[in-house]
């Protein structure tokens, strides 16, 4: 049984992952990879929505962004 459910970001695509951050449904195109360390050499990938990214209490790598505001 194929998978229908559609992005919550854009509605148009089909789900690929959910934000780590709010848990919305994002596809492919909506999704913001990052990658999280530990500080113990681990490294995990993460998808975040475009307001989770940048947040610094959401995202501990959105210090390194720069503002879109």
């Amino acid at each position: 049984m194929e998978d229908k459910a559609l992005c919550d970001i854009c509605t148009k695509a089909k789900v690929f992952t959910k934000c780590l951050g709010c848990a919305v449904s994002l596809c492919e195109g909506c999704a913001c990879f990052e990658l999280i360390g530990s500080g113990c050499g681990c490294v995990w990938p993460a998808y975040y929505c475009f307001a989770c990214v940048h947040d610094p209490h959401i995202n501990p790598n959105a210090v390194f962004k720069e503002s879109d505001k």
